[in-house]
């Protein structure tokens, strides 16, 4: 019976750290490119590639490049 009980109380949990997790991966979700055009925040093909764009040369400042111009 304490092994039932407990069951249910870990199935329980799961279920809303599963639910928690969702929303969080549909937060991140909306605020990529083609997820602003999910959500309507993007309408236009020439705004979709600004957005991407603008996310590309986020992701390129944060790119490590070694300090001298010397190749390896």
């Amino acid at each position: 019976m304490k092994l039932t009980i407990g069951a249910i109380l870990a199935s329980g949990a799961l279920l809303l750290s599963a639910c928690g997790t969702a929303e969080d991966v549909k937060e991140d979700a909306k605020n990529t490119p083609i997820g602003s055009v999910l959500t309507g925040e993007t309408r236009t093909a020439d705004s979709y590639l600004r957005r991407v764009e603008r996310e590309n040369r986020k992701l390129d400042r944060d790119t490590w490049r070694p300090q001298s111009s010397e190749r390896f």
